[in-house]
């Protein structure tokens, strides 16, 4: 018979005589010794293996064999390992109450009989080595009921698969149109053709629904001639390119685009199919799948129009951004170079305020430039914050006018302000002054030599601004288009901008609970009419939602 198992003892002693001693007595009975010269590493050992006793010396520095013992009954799987104390003290010194309060078995003091030692160990050993081998009888036990319990749930299982395949047996018709009623109300398009012919076997709901059913059935297609078919170039499709034709043929579809157009109705589709054999007393059949991907075609042509409205701003952007860093560059150059010319010679101040009054002019449009890329990314982020205070619209708007007074002469336009009487109301002051800043710059834009008119008026509960043009004016279908990003009513190559100005407008303008509107004819002007409540604080979620729309 071969040997049992060594059995595990732990020895812990901070001073290596020690353990060599203690190794030394406990050698001959020719266990598993492992050294621990801490109780810190004693407790690492505890962690990774099961002991049959831990021999402890009481007296160590940093954690005592007290504060070991106490951490070794703290867990739970060494709570019940026996612990034998090691101590030099004499035995008045040894604080025997806490000793056994912490969970020990025993203590010995130095020196000790070697026999003795060995005696009270082999105790522990032959207890570790009965309970391993009751826990392996009671695990063989366990394995030896699992098997047997095991067998009867196979015997079990057997019985019910026979009894399944009866119940199948009998019920298979039932079961085959449950099938049919349950593939009839799927929402994807499936069919079954007779292999050569094209025959329709069976045809769901959606098959059927899909182009009126001219995707799927031939007698569809004759009746319905307006429905015409193309492939991805917009070329027309013969019937014998059509899917449930190359199916039936035994053509591998997979994924194969088709499109059709009934009418102003667009439509695509993903055609799939597979051959499949004979089985269950069923003959050679064609399994046809048709995926209609028509919203994801228009999502996909929505997000390539996005790309290009995207990298058309970012041309856009370039050349709005260059125009004035060019002016800047050449008036700095000139500066420099008449600076060099006129060493130590006084410049006239009127050429220098000439000068700088042109500068300021483009570090003003590259500031505003830079301000509504910015406000784009507060919007985008939902962070467009109001500092509401009593704000005077009227004064906004003299403030305003006169301000870009400069600017409406240069434009040709006769400013006209209509705010005499104070309106007030609670709102974000440099937000109204952004407002009526981009409604003034728009009708200069686009009604340049015609008059300008500005008027605030009170309304029930609303303050009214109205900023009125008389220029090219605006068609009824782009009226609603001009409020979105980057969108214009003209082509840029007329008149500059980034196309922000009346979006921005309508999102400042919905973030303080009010509305914009505009009533336009072309060729006569326009009138940008904005309604502001005057004592609606703004919800949170309206100028999130807006700006996330």
């Amino acid at each position: 018979m071969s040997p049992p198992p060594r059995v595990p003892i732990l020895l812990v002693d901070d001073q290596p005589e020690g353990l060599m001693a203690v190794e030394a007595t406990l050698a001959p009975l020719g266990q598993q010794l492992v050294l621990a010269r801490s109780g810190r590493e004693a407790l690492r050992h505890m962690l990774h293996q099961d002991f049959a006793v831990v021999l402890l010396d009481v007296v160590m520095p940093e954690m005592d064999g007290f504060e070991t013992a106490q951490l070794i009954r703290e867990r739970e799987k060494s709570r019940n390992t026996p612990i034998l104390f090691l101590t030099a003290l004499s035995r008045g010194e040894v604080p025997e109450f806490r000793a056994y309060a912490v969970g020990a078995v025993d203590y010995l003091l130095k020196p000790f009989e070697p026999d003795i030692l060995r005696s009270k160990v082999s105790v522990f050993v032959e207890l570790f080595r009965k309970a391993e081998a009751l826990r392996e009888a009671l695990r063989r036990e366990h394995e030896r009921e699992l098997a047997e319990a095991h067998q009867r749930l196979e015997l079990e299982r057997a019985r019910w698969r026979e009894e399944l395949l009866r119940r199948e047996m009998e019920a298979g018709r039932d079961q085959q149109r449950w099938l049919e009623a349950v593939l009839a109300a799927l929402p994807t398009p499936l069919a079954l053709l007779e292999p050569g012919t094209g025959h329709v076997l069976f045809g769901n709901r959606a098959a059927q629904g899909l182009a009126d059913g001219c995707l799927v059935y031939p007698e569809a297609r004759v009746l319905r001639s307006e429905v015409v078919f193309t492939d991805e170039q917009g070329r027309a499709l013969p019937e014998a390119a059509l899917p449930g034709v190359r199916a039936a043929r035994g053509e591998g579809l997979a994924g194969e685009p088709v499109e059709w157009r009934q009418g102003e109705q667009r439509g695509v589709a993903l055609a799939f199919s597979s051959w499949l054999p004979q089985m269950h007393g069923r003959p050679e059949t064609v399994l046809l799948a048709l995926l209609d991907v028509t919203a994801l075609h228009a999502t996909e042509q929505n997000l390539q129009r996005a790309v290009h409205v995207r990298d058309d701003f970012l041309s856009l952007a370039s050349h709005e951004l260059r125009t004035p860093l060019t002016s800047l560059k050449v008036h700095i150059q000139g500066a420099l170079r008449a600076a060099a010319r006129r060493a130590g010679e006084p410049v006239p101040l009127p050429q220098h305020v000439a000068k700088l009054e042109t500068l300021e002019h483009n570090v003003s449009r590259l500031t505003q430039l830079v301000d509504k890329l910015l406000d784009i990314s507060r919007i985008n982020a939902g962070r467009l914050d109001f500092a509401l205070t009593e704000v005077d619209l009227s004064a906004v708007v003299r403030d305003v006018a006169s301000r870009f007074s400069e600017e409406a002469t240069r434009n040709g336009c006769h400013l006209r302000v209509r705010a005499e009487q104070p309106v007030v109301g609670r709102w974000d002051r440099s937000r109204v002054d952004q407002v009526v800043t981009n409604l003034l710059t728009n009708a200069f834009k686009y009604g340049a030599g015609t008059p300008v008119e500005l008027s605030v008026l009170e309304e029930d509960s609303h303050a009214v601004l109205e900023v009125r043009d008389g220029g090219i004016g605006i068609r009824e279908e782009d009226r609603h288009r001009i409020f979105e990003r980057f969108e214009r009513a003209v082509p840029h190559e007329n008149y500059s901008g980034f196309g922000l100005g009346l979006w921005i407008v309508q999102e400042i303008v919905t973030g303080l609970g009010g509305a914009v509107m505009v009533e336009s004819t072309p060729g006569k002007g326009s009138c940008f009419r904005v309604l502001l409540p005057r004592t609606r604080e703004p919800r949170a979620d309206e100028w999130r939602s807006a700006a996330q729309g």
